[in-house]
């Protein structure tokens, strides 16, 4: 009995550090909790409408500095001051477009579907209209 309890005092002592060690080569495991969210799709009408609207604006763009340079003269006084000069009506063209896109990803970001898609037809109506406008003027000034 002697010999027995010692050993059997070592024996349980060493069988934790044993297993103890062999934990510590381990990476430790990270609880994954996985959320399942349905997508979020944006309607299929908005990237139409955001292409038609920059082609719009382009044909717009286009047609105003080629009416300005044939000697139409630009009926827009926000734009006028800036047919003389291209970079500039470039620049504003290309922000116009991208505030009326951002403010329709707005709107369809906090629920307002409907209200963005309304936006971007109206913007591509009026951009239309221009360009039925410019179109007509062109004709006129050869």
């Amino acid at each position: 009995m002697n010999r027995l309890l010692p050993s059997l005092v070592v024996g349980v002592l060493l069988v934790p550090a044993t297993a103890r060690a062999n934990d510590d080569n381990k990476a430790p495991e990270t609880a994954k909790v996985q959320i399942s969210t349905p997508p979020v799709t944006r309607p299929s009408a908005l990237p139409p409408l955001y292409v038609s609207l920059a082609a719009l604006q382009a044909y717009d763009g286009y047609a105003t500095l080629r009416g300005v340079t044939e000697g139409a003269r630009e009926s827009n006084a926000l734009v006028s001051g800036l047919a003389g000069r291209p970079a500039m009506f470039w620049a504003l063209k290309g922000g116009s477009t991208a505030m009326s896109i951002f403010m329709a990803e707005q709107l369809w970001r906090h629920h307002r579907r409907a209200e963005a898609i309304v936006t971007m037809i109206a913007a591509n109506g009026v951009m239309a209209a221009i360009a039925a406008r410019n179109v007509g003027v062109l004709r006129a000034s050869r």
